[in-house]
């Protein structure tokens, strides 16, 4: 019986360990946490210490799964397309916007395209950043500039506004949109446009089970080609070391790091759903 329980506890070692690996390598594609030798001092670690850094972490992660199954995790109103406009200043030096537009697929990920529709009308992300736009992989956004509201959709003070995992319907392909996660049941807030055809080899994204709910029909050509890449560039060759941003302080200080720390990146002025519903039935992009 000693040997059973021994042989049950390495089992449960070894399992964790896995999980965490794995857990690992992928959040990795997705999320960087690696401190910036450039952040000034008042975004020193130390600020978001103690039990409120683990919540931050938490959050981000969607390691608590204490509300995955809460009426959040309801199912699209309808299996109805529906369109989203974005509207971006991609060079903080102009004062001119162009807009994405984006199809969105209930018929696809009805989970997922719910989730958007529900951060899109409560104005999470007006103001918020593209943070992170590697060329020919993904454009990356979904951290808020309130602080407010990063801390009541990510953090996990109260609880993980995280959503299960659903069925993969569609090819991460080019202009495909996929709701960033870490593991099971962690999609929250972050979303990635694919720049490229990610669904095989050498990214694998269809593999790791990232589901597309929606696909951008206006603006990959112009505004999307357009979002600046700057820190991507410098990300993509130190590995990771420089040009990151770093999404815990991002989603604890909002814009005002943004701002101060990544002052260059493509804003997203407003989101808003479309009044009328274009018929969008095969990809097109302008």
């Amino acid at each position: 019986m000693k040997k059973l329980s021994q042989l049950f506890v390495l089992f449960v070692v070894g399992v964790n360990a896995f999980q965490q690996q794995y857990s690992s390598s992928v959040h990795r594609k997705f999320s960087s946490h690696v401190p910036l030798k450039q952040v000034p001092n008042s975004f020193v670690e130390d600020i978001a210490s103690g039990q409120t850094r683990r919540n931050i972490l938490n959050g981000l992660l969607g390691i608590s799964t204490l509300s995955i199954f809460g009426s959040d995790a309801s199912a699209a109103d309808s299996d109805d397309p529906f369109n989203v406009i974005l509207t971006v200043q991609t060079d903080m030096k102009k004062e001119e916007t162009s807009e994405i537009e984006i199809e969105v697929r209930p018929d696809w990920a009805p989970l997922a395209a719910q989730r958007f529709k529900e951060l899109v009308e409560t104005g999470f992300f007006n103001d918020s950043r593209f943070h992170r736009v590697l060329p020919g992989y993904v454009a990356q956004f979904g951290i808020a500039a309130d602080p407010a509201l990063n801390k009541e959709w990510m953090f996990c003070e109260n609880n993980c506004k995280a959503l299960p995992d659903e069925a993969r319907t569609q090819g991460n392909k080019r202009g495909t949109l996929s709701f960033a996660s870490s593991g099971k049941n962690s999609r929250q807030t972050q979303i990635f446009i694919n720049l490229g055809n990610n669904d095989g080899p050498p990214n694998f994204l269809d593999a790791q089970n990232f589901v597309p709910f929606a696909k951008v029909v206006r603006g990959m050509e112009d505004t999307v080609k357009t979002l600046n890449s700057e820190y991507g560039i410098v990300e993509s060759v130190s590995g990771g070391l420089a040009g990151s941003v770093n999404q815990g302080k991002a989603a604890y200080y909002g814009s005002l790091y943004m701002d101060t720390v990544f002052p260059k990146l493509s804003v997203i002025k407003n989101a808003k759903i479309a009044d009328g519903r274009t018929n969008t039935s095969a990809m097109h992009y302008k």
